[in-house]
């Protein structure tokens, strides 16, 4: 049964078919087919096993932003720039050419493009990505500084969802590292919607690492897809950093369709009051001789609620198969909630595999011995959440864009009332 908010999303996204000639027939013949694809699935309810734990229709803005003539916008806080020769700026989903820069080896590609969606918040964002991105990094380039995707939100997309949409082919020999951080302008009481969808494919023997960090306005709904295609001996390495907002919903698919690919597929949630983040993540081991890690930790304060759901599928012929899963939780108060649940869907019979989960709390042996040693009890559980959070940020492999990571979960860690509250933990 067609929604009220589904009815008013289907005319908003029909109206962006009229404005989105210029990218050409075959792009929009696929629009079409995906709006189709998002009209026959309609949006997902509590009622589906993969979006149980949450309803995020009840925060989606019913308007598409449609201004690709909207003002150029400088990014706000420069210090999200990591380095100036690489630097990709979008306001509100549209690409602002203006403010950004393409090295030497990093260029925008001919359309190419799947029709094959992840879910139906993926068809949702082809059909309207009106600044759809294809970069691609050339053979044989060799990236040793970090290259910043910068999303910005600002006055003009209130109200309203973004739909971002970026293609990234990575050629063979190749290597870079990106940090995707979705952000807005200074006003924390914004209210609007981001469904973004980021697509990698990685040629032989190739190498990515991709950084994304949501850290937007405390009243914004953000949908976010990350899908990464393996090839023969390719390396992708996923980070996914969640600094809370009213609600979030990460999907990650990896698809190792290969041998001697391999995938870690990481990330790390810091919540706190009311804050919602729903990841899901599907790693589909294709070939054989393929492995996977994956470790996911979770930081809950006041009366959060986080969701892991780790799917690990290794097909039939995909032997010789080495996959790991971890999904680690540190709650910091009483209400705060988690659901986890890893998943290994094996059907090869030569695999090594392992997964599991745990959900804890601060250690008081370790607070006292830190207090032992003179350090304030507030001061004692940032360290000793830090070095929670630590043990996965390190394993983001470019340095700088690690420091960044680190630094930007320091200051959730100053707003987290179970970390600030030293009678909270009482439990």
């Amino acid at each position: 049964m067609e929604t009220i908010l589904q009815t008013e999303l289907l005319k908003s996204a029909s109206d962006i078919t009229k404005i989105s000639q210029d990218l050409g027939t075959s792009y929009n013949k696929a629009m079409s087919d995906a709006l189709d694809i998002f009209k026959n699935n309609g949006l997902p309810s509590k009622k589906m096993e993969d979006w149980k734990y949450t309803n995020i229709a009840k925060n989606i803005s019913p308007r598409f932003f449609t201004n690709l003539k909207t003002e150029a916008k400088k990014i706000q806080d420069e210090s999200l720039i990591l380095d100036a020769r690489a630097v990709i700026v979008l306001n509100n989903g549209i690409f602002n050419q203006f403010h950004s820069t393409l090295p030497e080896g990093l260029s925008v590609d001919q359309q190419v493009f799947s029709t094959s969606f992840f879910d139906t918040f993926d068809a949702l964002n082809f059909s309207t990505a009106l600044s759809p991105l294809f970069l691609k990094v050339s053979q044989n380039s060799v990236f040793d500084y970090p290259i910043t995707i910068i999303h910005q939100v600002d006055e003009n997309g209130v109200n309203k969802i973004s739909t971002p949409r970026i293609n990234i082919k990575a050629e063979k020999f190749s290597q870079a590292s990106f940090v995707e951080i979705f952000t807005s302008t200074q006003n924390s009481l914004f209210q609007y919607t981001t469904n973004s969808s980021t697509n990698f494919i990685i040629d032989k023997n190739a190498k990515i690492e991709h950084v994304k960090i949501q850290h937007e306005a405390a009243h914004s709904t953000h949908i976010g897809l990350t899908k990464a295609k393996l090839s023969k001996d390719s390396r992708f390495y996923s980070m996914t950093i969640d600094l809370g907002n009213l609600v979030s919903r990460h999907n990650i698919d990896a698809s190792l369709d290969a041998s001697g690919s391999e995938a870690q597929i990481n990330g790390l949630f810091s919540l706190s009051e009311s804050e919602h983040c729903d990841v899901f993540s599907s790693i589909n081991h294709k070939a054989a001789h393929t492995e996977s890690q994956q470790l996911f930790k979770g930081l809950l304060a006041g009366e959060s609620h986080g969701v892991f759901t780790g799917k690990i599928i290794i097909a039939k012929d995909a032997q010789q198969v080495n996959s790991h899963q971890l999904n680690k939780n540190l709650m910091l108060s009483k209400k705060a909630h988690i659901d986890t649940r890893p998943q290994l869907l094996v059907a090869a019979d030569d695999v090594k595999c392992a997964h599991g989960a745990t959900i804890g709390q601060l250690s008081p042996e370790e607070e006292f011995y830190l207090e032992s040693r003179g350090i304030n009890k507030e001061k004692a559980k940032r360290m000793l959440c830090l070095g929670f959070a630590l043990d996965v940020i390190m394993k983001i492999e470019n340095q700088i864009i690690q420091k960044l990571a680190t630094n930007l979960t320091m200051k959730k860690f100053e707003k987290m009332d179970g970390i600030k509250n030293s009678d909270e933990m009482n439990l």
